[in-house]
């Protein structure tokens, strides 16, 4: 395991890496650069390739026995070990960054097995840098950060994504989720980025936030600083969390349990709501 010494070192590098890799995604912003489109209809670009290069460069170069699970260079695949591992993704929000819209940010977590231990989140756009490690805090630049203390869902802000599903019985119990918690919540957002989400989570910005489909790189970081700003992060059901988890669900504590209750579905495969009948 490593000391509160150890993982001080590691967030420090990490918010370097971090910052560095913003600098070059910026280079890119709305500007011409190529695109292609990977598996599930999601967008790597020039910028994600070299964001992840330098990020691989520099954390290998201070932790060279560290290994890595990361989103575009092809080692997004394999078993998450028990030992340190980097889960990166070196620009989530692909899609609002093609488009210019500027809400994407750069996400590095370091977990042992499926627990995070440390994790930034940098937002280039906004120069807002979100970081902490396992037992010592979160912070956002440099204050420290806590979840809000809201416990109506009716003066809650959530957020979710809806991944790429494009099948319509796939959908559909999201969109209705969505329609329960908007019903109920004072608003409900979807920016596109999932880090961004737990980040605001974490900053008592947002109250709420539930996805699924996600994946190691999407959350190993953003649940950390949620957890060390005093929220709560589990599975729709309540589970603990587990970056092995299809589904997560991450609160200011205070709501969980009504979160809960708002993502249960009616049926197994519930019937499409007249956002999708239309």
């Amino acid at each position: 395991m490593l000391s509160q010494r150890d993982l001080d070192k590691v967030r420090k590098s990490a918010i370097s890496a971090a910052h560095a890799a913003g600098d070059v995604i910026l280079r890119y912003y709305r500007k011409r650069f190529d695109v292609r489109e990977k598996a599930r209809s999601s967008l790597v670009t020039e910028a994600d390739i070299k964001s992840e290069a330098l990020i691989r460069k520099r954390l290998a170069k201070d932790f060279p026995s560290f290994s890595f699970l990361v989103e575009e260079s092809g080692q997004s695949k394999g078993a998450i070990k028990n030992e340190p591992m980097w889960h990166v993704d070196p620009l989530d929000g692909t899609t609002n960054f093609v488009h210019g819209f500027p809400l994407f940010c750069v996400s590095i977590g370091l977990a042992i097995g499926h627990t995070p231990v440390a994790g930034v989140i940098y937002i280039p756009t906004l120069d807002e840098t979100f970081h902490g490690a396992k037992g010592s805090g979160a912070f956002f630049n440099r204050r420290a950060m806590r979840v809000s203390r809201r416990k109506k869902i009716s003066e809650c802000l959530l957020t979710t994504g809806f991944a790429y599903l494009k099948e319509e019985q796939k959908l559909a119990p999201e969109i209705e989720r969505f329609e329960r918690a908007h019903l109920e919540a004072r608003a409900v957002r979807r920016p596109g980025a999932a880090a961004i989400d737990l980040a605001y989570v974490a900053a008592g910005i947002f109250d709420g936030f539930w996805e699924r489909n996600l994946s190691s790189w999407d959350v190993c970081a953003g649940a950390l600083l949620v957890q060390e700003a005093g929220g709560l992060v589990t599975n729709y059901s309540g589970a603990p969390f587990s970056m092995a988890e299809q589904e997560l669900l991450a609160s200011n504590g205070n709501i969980h349990k009504l979160m809960m209750g708002l993502l249960r579905t009616s049926s197994p495969n519930p019937r499409p709501s007249a956002l999708l009948a239309n």
